[in-house]
């Protein structure tokens, strides 16, 4: 893969957006605003390929943003997978769940890959654009002015700028008016004769961040808005085996909690379990895994995961449920895992990234007169019009996940029956949710209306074939199940107020 190309200098250049992060949301933001001819300078603590185990499953939803970027390409080359749907499995019975079908009949794909491969090509596109100024540095802190942000500080990285002088001359003539306002200024601490860290402060109207679930920045704008952890991904790779349905993803419904596998290369195949509760060190987590999750794996894996599990380290991946709340200040927008976050069961995050990442582009881009980032009524504006128009497909997505997670959960033994009763009866009753699912048809009110149609479902089963005392009372807790699990989901979403209202109405939940 080609090198990257990566600037140091950047004193003397003028730009109109700063984005912080160059993950899947950083770089493919910077990118269409580049492409649309604003001068961008995009921030990366570490440019080198990223060794991650989730952000590996991509939803037809997000190549569908992805093809809407320019950017479809990224996804060539990197020994990429075709997802055609999902496998869900119980105890050996297996139901395969296919994506919805395009005009012409062909069933509408996903992809699978490896995480830092797709990444590095991102950042690869991104840098290639003559407006695009790729920086390798750590943001230590926004500048902010009489409550506006104007820019950032960060720290440089020591490594050797390779950039090209075609960005280095570049023709500055068509920056915009707000973008001449800018200015950026430098200062060295010497640490030894042989070792400077140069702290830089770098000014533009606005700020974009996206420096990921770990976010540094998150506290200072959005402090009331922290990820709530709800498990974590022990993630390994098995080769040499063949999952029972080819170019899909797989959901082993074991206790406590689901298996998550999926193909990231030609003979690599990416397995994530959860861990709901606190994750126990290494050593346990080993014996653990040997001894519990191994055993409800079907036997055609379960050597290969053995094997990989005695010979290879485990890697981990806090799961964390982010809802999103409007940045409160002027000239900074938040987007990506920064802002938002659910549960990766779903493979729903960069969908959900790549969607934001279109409609705000637009939004800047085609402002007509254009947005004053640091205006506060024209920025609630902007927030306002983003909001509307990402609610869909993000409420839908996250709402999603959050159920699936919970229902597919042990401790809801009797809805995690429903759902797969329910997925298997085909037609609507499955097209349906994998269509939320990809990412290509989303409406909340139609995922509610499947979410409860299973809670339903449960209780028909559960009364089948005599409605004894015991039986209505389990029926009540069902309904009582479900409720508890989506209504606080729809409330941190703000959607589909008069369901939560029902369900309160008649007790389901608080």
């Amino acid at each position: 893969m080609e090198d990257i190309q990566f600037e140091n200098e950047v004193d003397s250049k003028i730009f109109d957006i700063i984005v912080v992060g160059a993950g899947v949301a950083g770089s493919a933001f910077a990118y269409s605003l580049g492409k649309a001819g604003k001068r961008v300078l995009c921030i990366e603590r570490d440019l080198s390929e990223p060794d991650r185990i989730v952000g590996e499953l991509m939803q037809p939803g997000g190549v569908r943003a992805l093809r809407e970027l320019g950017m479809e390409d990224c996804l060539d080359g990197i020994d990429s997978s075709l997802v055609f749907g999902y496998g869900i499995f119980k105890q050996g019975k297996g139901t395969k769940l296919s994506y919805p079908k395009d005009s012409n009949g062909a069933i509408i794909n996903g992809f699978s890959f490896h995480h830092g491969r797709f990444i590095q090509k991102l950042r690869l596109r991104a840098s290639s654009c003559e407006n695009v100024f790729m920086v390798e540095g750590t943001v230590s802190s926004l500048i902010e002015e009489d409550g506006i942000i104007k820019g950032v500080t960060y720290i440089e990285s020591k490594k050797k700028d390779n950039s090209n002088e075609n960005k280095e001359n570049g023709d500055e003539s068509n920056n915009t008016a707000a973008a001449a306002t800018t200015t950026t200024t430098t200062t060295t601490t010497n640490n030894n004769s042989n070792n400077k860290d140069s702290i830089k402060e770098v000014r533009a109207p606005l700020t974009v961040v996206c420096d990921g679930c770990f976010s540094n920045l998150r506290k200072s704008l959005v402090p009331e808005n922290q990820p709530l952890l709800t498990s974590t991904f022990v993630g390994l790779i098995i080769k040499g085996v063949q999952l029972p349905f080819q170019c899909h993803g797989h959901v082993f419904l074991v206790d406590p909690a689901p298996i998550l596998m999926y193909r990231i290369g030609s003979d690599e195949i990416r397995v994530l379990v959860d861990i709901p509760f606190k994750c126990p060190p290494n050593s346990e987590l080993k014996e653990y895994l040997e001894t519990v999750t191994a055993p409800q794996l079907p036997e055609s894996l379960r050597e290969s995961f053995l094997y990989a599990l005695r010979n290879s380290p485990l890697k981990k991946m806090p799961n964390s449920r982010l809802p999103p709340n409007p940045t409160p200040k002027p000239g900074v927008l938040m987007i990506g895992d920064s802002w938002n976050m659910r549960h990766p069961l779903t493979g729903s995050g960069m969908t959900v990234c790549l969607s934001d990442c279109v409609i705000l582009s637009k939004l800047i881009t085609q402002s007509n007169p254009a947005i004053n980032f640091t205006d506060r009524i024209s920025m609630e504006k902007l927030i306002q019009k983003f909001t509307i128009q990402r609610r869909p497909l993000a409420s839908t997505l996250n709402v999603l996940a959050g159920a699936l997670y919970k229902v597919f959960s042990a401790s809801n033994e009797h809805l995690r029956k429903a759902c797969l009763g329910y997925l298997s009866l085909g037609g609507e009753f499955s097209a349906g949710p994998v269509a939320l699912l990809s990412g290509l048809k989303p409406k909340p009110h139609i995922l509610a209306m499947h979410f409860f149609a299973v809670a339903f479902y449960g209780v028909l089963k559960n009364l089948f074939p005599f409605p004894t005392p015991a039986r209505i009372r389990r029926c009540y807790q069902i309904l009582c199940a479900a409720s508890d699990i989506v209504v606080p989901l729809l409330r941190s979403e703000g959607v589909l107020k008069y369901i939560q209202n029902i369900c309160i109405i008649l007790r389901l939940t608080k």
